[in-house]
């Protein structure tokens, strides 16, 4: 084939990007807050006034959001917050019968309501039965017990701990998925007398088995040598409780996160907040290669062809709602697919596995690595064009709304992410060797992975900054 030839082929792989380009209207509709309530507010008598936010998302065809409305604060009682389901239908779905039928009382079980211009069916949110140890963890006095049992038997150093009382804050929720609770502890003075007791402990409950996973890395990382000469802090692995599926953590000291330092260092756009940020980009490079080089020589393997067939999975049951993406996805993909062929993958490595800038915290010149729920074995790429893409994405993102220049920005902006990625490369080329041509086609594939959940989680400003990095990087990879 000639080089003209193989221009021209290479060039029809993002030819048809750009029919992912923009939501449908009806879709912006039904997940833009301000429309949604204004609406609500029309059917819900008791609704006056109040907030709204919507999490939205693609689930066996369908779109499905939850709306999380809070609503009736007044001087002598706190808001009032209620979770609903809506089901988004498509112009050409027919309406389910029963949904103009006289509901129950808002709020109670069995409520429904149809928005007939935004075409949504709601309903209460059921309640969140897969969590089973969420009521425990969030009540102080259940909890309190629940810490002291498990912290005390974690090792003989917290033999002796007693908690006199602890506050919870909830800092994660996915319902039915995952939550995230901080707990500040109080001790009994004369207790904590020559005591190094945490003030703060974590704990998270999964649904599945990815507390137990996390914890087993987590141990596993904590005895290695990567927790006294790796340069990064660790959260101590305090306890893991089958029989509610919690895993207990201790904490690490943050001032910011990196992708907290990048949005900044993105907004001010000065040479002193890129030095600063440059800094930390290449601690965390360092700190990443320090991991990788732990070759703790257990966990599950993830390959590409596994990351390629959950990718092609999205694709394909984002096709069933929207069927001119599967001819793009499908061209795209077995490019891809046929290039890491030609590339053969680096040694797999005890690799993080969702390592991105906000799992890197920041303090006192000390960074520190969080969430190993997906630790595993891979090939260094996995983590490098992850970090990479979602740089891209925290940098892009700093850009908000529809500027007559916004192309231009978008350009400015993902030249400063790339400046960016290449320090990191280079510092972590220091320390470890990794094959370029396997970071590049992983990021290809991480940012159009990207873009198509921007299309089934339903964010189209995202869909924007992700299609146009995606379109850019594929040009970087044909000649």
């Amino acid at each position: 084939m000639s080089w003209s030839n193989e221009r021209e082929q290479n060039a029809g792989v993002w030819s048809g990007l750009d029919q992912l380009a923009s939501l449908p209207d009806w879709l912006n509709a039904a997940t833009d807050p301000e429309r949604v309530l204004r609406a609500l507010a029309l059917a819900i008598p008791e609704l006056v006034s109040g907030a709204l936010t919507i999490s939205a998302r693609l689930k066996r065809g369908d779109w499905i959001g939850v709306y999380t409305l809070t609503f009736g604060e007044t001087q002598s009682s706190g808001p009032r917050v209620v979770v609903l389901r809506g089901t988004i239908l498509p112009p050409d779905r027919l309406v389910p019968p029963g949904l103009t039928a006289d509901p129950p009382a808002f709020g109670t079980v069995g409520w429904r309501s149809y928005l007939p211009a935004l075409r949504i069916a709601f309903e209460m949110e059921p309640p969140d039965a897969a969590l089973a140890s969420l009521p425990i963890l969030t009540d102080p006095d259940q909890a309190r017990a629940l810490l002291e049992r498990s912290i005390r038997a974690a090792a003989p150093t917290y033999a002796g701990l007693r908690i006199e009382a602890c506050v919870p804050t909830i800092m994660r929720y996915t319902p039915g998925s995952r939550c995230t609770i901080l707990y500040r502890l109080n001790y009994p003075p004369a207790r904590t007398r020559g005591h190094d007791w945490p003030e703060i402990v974590v704990a998270k409950t999964y649904k599945g088995g990815k507390g137990e996973h996390a914890y087993v890395g987590m141990r596993a990382l904590w005895e290695s040598p990567l927790r006294h000469i790796g340069g990064v802090r660790l959260a101590e692995p305090l306890a893991f409780l089958p029989d509610l599926n919690v895993l207990v953590q201790g904490p690490i000291r943050e001032e910011e996160t990196l992708q907290q330092t990048m949005e900044s260092a993105a907004r001010a756009h000065t040479p002193a907040a890129r030095d600063a940020l440059h800094g930390v980009v290449r601690q965390t490079a360092a700190g990443l290669a320090g991991l990788h080089r732990s070759a703790l020589g257990i966990g599950p393997v993830r390959t590409w062809e596994m990351a390629l067939a959950e990718v092609r999975s999205v694709a394909d049951e984002l096709a069933d709602a929207v069927p001119s993406i599967a001819d793009v996805a499908a061209r795209l993909l077995a490019w891809l697919e046929a290039r890491a062929a030609e590339h053969p993958a680096d040694s797999r490595v005890t690799a993080h596995g969702t390592f991105r800038p906000g799992q890197v915290l920041i303090s006192q010149g000390e960074i520190g690595f969080i969430d190993f729920d997906n630790w595993c074995q891979a090939e260094p790429a996995l983590d490098l064009s992850l970090f990479f893409r979602r740089t891209k994405d925290i940098v892009l993102g700093a850009q908000k709304g529809d500027a007559p220049d916004g192309e231009s920005s978008r350009a400015t902006l993902l030249a400063m992410a790339d400046t960016i990625c290449a320090i990191f490369l280079s510092e972590y080329e220091r320390h470890a060797p990794v094959s370029r041509q396997r970071i590049a086609l992983w990021e290809a594939l991480d940012l159009f992975k990207l873009v198509l959940h921007s299309w089934t989680k339903v964010k189209p400003e995202r869909l924007k900054n992700s299609l146009f990095a995606l379109e850019r990087h594929l040009r970087s990879l044909t000649p």
